[in-house]
């Protein structure tokens, strides 16, 4: 077979896998922010008046500034997945 032919297909199936594995990896970011914004909610939600799973578990209530810094960091996961991309 003509050598110049193989390597085109080569590089073809290269741009092709890393095409894919640069979608994979934002697929993986989204997915962990998505965890960790959950993760948040459920702390934050977990010690409100009513709830109080910390307190009825560990005997006392959460810090406050735990909880808010579990509030700051979801929110800013919304504002980072809402957040327009520019396109190259």
């Amino acid at each position: 077979e003509n050598k110049a032919y193989k390597e085109h297909q080569q590089r073809q199936e290269l741009s092709r896998l890393e095409s894919t594995l640069y979608g994979m990896k934002k697929m993986h970011v989204k997915l962990c922010l998505a965890f960790l914004k959950s993760c948040c909610d459920v702390t934050v939600f977990s010690n409100n008046p009513g709830v109080d799973l910390h307190l009825k578990y560990r005997g006392r209530k959460m810090n406050e500034g735990l909880q808010c810094i579990f509030g700051v960091t979801s929110a800013l996961t919304v504002i980072y997945n809402n957040y327009p991309v520019m396109k190259k």
